[in-house]
């Protein structure tokens, strides 16, 4: 789907209390901003076989890859290549969430399961 702009917001927060009030350390930074062409945003439930999500539809390259492990119990494991290195693995634990943005587009990127079926929601930005 065509795009011209993108924006990331990152805040992260440590407090004594449950409901985050009185923090004892927070990050706040500006937005990461990116201008690209298009975007592919999806839901979708992996497993141990592992579950490819193409992304040469990005010829000009990704700029950035986001993938949430909405399982409450199941680790993820997210494979893909970077501009250095081919088949990264990252394990994303259950509720976690990975952001990069060094992602080579034409190594497609593989979402593969300890167990089950968990639902993870990815969102890849590039050109």
């Amino acid at each position: 789907m065509a795009v011209d702009y993108a924006k990331v917001h990152v805040k992260a927060v440590c407090s004594k209390n449950s409901d985050y009030s009185l923090p004892v350390a927070v990050m706040a930074p500006e937005a990461y901003t990116l201008t690209p062409d298009e975007y592919l945003h999806m839901e979708l439930n992996c497993d141990t076989g592992g579950e490819i999500i193409k992304t040469d539809r990005f010829d000009g390259g990704v700029t950035l890859c986001i993938v949430k492990n909405n399982d409450t119990a199941i680790v993820v494991t997210a494979q893909f290549d970077t501009a250095g290195d081919a088949n990264v693995d990252v394990a994303i634990p259950a509720g976690g969430i990975f952001v990069t943005p060094d992602f080579a587009y034409a190594g497609d990127l593989t979402l593969t399961s300890a167990s089950g079926t968990p639902e993870c929601e990815v969102f890849i930005i590039g050109t």
